[in-house]
C-alpha cells in the first residue's frame, strides 16, 4: 500500500460516510490538519487510531490496512444480515400465525360454551408447535445445547398436550398407553442424541448404538402399543417363522435395525481398541 492509494481511500471513505475533513478531526479527537495530510498523502495515522477510524468509516481493519474494499468480507456481512433478517422474519410468521389461530379459537370457545373446554387442546397444540419453531432461534442466543434444550421441551409439551386432552375427552388411555409408549419413544430419542452428541468416541460405534437403541425401542413400541395382538416378543425372535404376516414388515425392519446396530458396534468398537493402542504407543 503506497500513500497515494491511502490517501484516496481515505477520502473516498470519509466522503462516503458524509463527513468533512473537520467534523472526522474532531471526532478523533486531532487537528484538522492530521486528516489533511492523510488525505494529501503526507502522513499515515497513528495506530491507537486504527479501530475508530474504521467504526467511524465503516470499514474493517483488513480494509484501512490494505486501503481497498475487501468485497469478500462485505458479501459475508450481506448474507449474515440476510439470514438474521430471514430467521427473525420466520419466527415473527409463526409467532403470529400461532395468535391468529389462538384468539379467535379464545372467543368461540367462550360465547358457544361459556367455558374454557376445548380451547385448551389448541393451545398445548400451539405451545407445542412452538417449542418446535420458535424456541430453538431463542435458545440459540443463550447456550449451546440447544437441540436438548429444546428436545426437553418438546417432551414436555407433548406430554402436557396428551394430559389436556385426556382431561376433555375422557377414557383411560392416557396411563395406559399414551404416557408409555410417548415416554418409550422420546427415552429412545434422548438415548440416541445422547449417544451421537455427548459420546466420546467414533461415529461407527455411535451408529451402531444408536441404532441398537431403535431396534430395542421399535420391538417394545409393537409388543407395548399393540397389546392386543397376542404377539410376544418370542414372536419377533424367531428366526425359523417367517410366515406371519401381520408382523413380517415389523419383524424385518426389528432385525435389519439389529443387524445393522451390531455390525456398526462391533466395527466401531474395534477402531476404538486400535485408536487405545495407537495412542499408547506414542
Amino acid at each position: 500500500m503506497n500513500k497515494k492509494e491511502f490517501s484516496q481511500f481515505i477520502a473516498q471513505k470519509r466522503l462516503a460516510a458524509g463527513y468533512t475533513q473537520k467534523q472526522l478531526a474532531e471526532l478523533l479527537y486531532v487537528d484538522h490538519s492530521t486528516v489533511s495530510k492523510w488525505e494529501r498523502g503526507l502522513s499515515y495515522p497513528d495506530i491507537t487510531l486504527i479501530s475508530k477510524i474504521c467504526g467511524l468509516l465503516s470499514i474493517s481493519e483488513h480494509e484501512f490496512l490494505t486501503a481497498c474494499d475487501d468485497t469478500q468480507a462485505q458479501k459475508e456481512k450481506k448474507e449474515a444480515r440476510r439470514w438474521r433478517g430471514l430467521k427473525k422474519g420466520f419466527q415473527l410468521a409463526f409467532a403470529g400465525g400461532y395468535l391468529c389461530a389462538l384468539i379467535p379459537c379464545f372467543i368461540c370457545n367462550l360465547a358457544v360454551d361459556h367455558t374454557l373446554s376445548w380451547f385448551w387442546i389448541v393451545f398445548s397444540a400451539l405451545l407445542l408447535g412452538a417449542c418446535i419453531t420458535n424456541l430453538p432461534f431463542l435458545l440459540a442466543k443463550q447456550s449451546k445445547h440447544t437441540l436438548l434444550f429444546t428436545s426437553l421441551a418438546v417432551a414436555a409439551a407433548t406430554f402436557l398436550l396428551l394430559a389436556v386432552c385426556a382431561w376433555q375427552t375422557g377414557g383411560d388411555w392416557l396411563l395406559a398407553i399414551a404416557y408409555p409408549v410417548t415416554g418409550l419413544c422420546f427415552g429412545g430419542y434422548f438415548a440416541v442424541l445422547a449417544l451421537c452428541r455427548y459420546l466420546p468416541t467414533n461415529w461407527w460405534l455411535k451408529i451402531g448404538l444408536s441404532l441398537l437403541v431403535l431396534a430395542v425401542v421399535l420391538l417394545a413400541g409393537m409388543i407395548w402399543g399393540n397389546p392386543g395382538t397376542g404377539y410376544s416378543w418370542q414372536d419377533y425372535f424367531n428366526l425359523m417363522d417367517w410366515s406371519n404376516t401381520g408382523i413380517l414388515a415389523n419383524k424385518i425392519t426389528f432385525w435389519a435395525l439389529l443387524a445393522a446396530g451390531a455390525a456398526g458396534t462391533v466395527i466401531g468398537g474395534i477402531k476404538q481398541v486400535c485408536h487405545g493402542f495407537d495412542r499408547q504407543s506414542k
